[in-house]
């Protein structure tokens, strides 16, 4: 495995590919991992693409889904039940001026 190169945009390394059953492998420095977040049995995306220096392999952590099911449970009183204490003067109202076109109500 090749030496870690660091630059301000991340870490850099190069490695060979090995075959692993039908598969092929290559083996990821343990600090790219943690840089990248990427623990022993995380998920991961893998795609490929081509540009302008030929094709390419990216590996990314899949971001952990979230969900509405896991936020504590709120009921209108707790959200709203304040409001009524404000009075509806301090409101206001406004004034648009008076009522034209298809607002006009006779």
């Amino acid at each position: 495995m090749g030496a870690i190169i660091e630059s301000s945009s991340g870490l850099a390394s190069t490695t060979s590919l090995c075959s692993w059953g039908t598969s092929r492998a290559v083996r990821i420095p343990k600090r790219m991992c943690d840089r990248a977040g990427i623990e022993i049995g995380s998920s991961v995306s893998i795609a490929t693409g081509a540009d302008a220096d030929g094709p390419y392999i990216t590996i990314r952590p899949v971001q952990e889904h979230r969900s509405y099911g896991a936020a504590p449970y709120k009921s209108a009183e707790d959200l709203f039940g304040k409001y009524s204490e404000t009075p509806r003067a301090a409101c206001g109202e406004f004034d648009w001026g008076e009522d034209v076109g298809a607002e006009v109500v006779e």
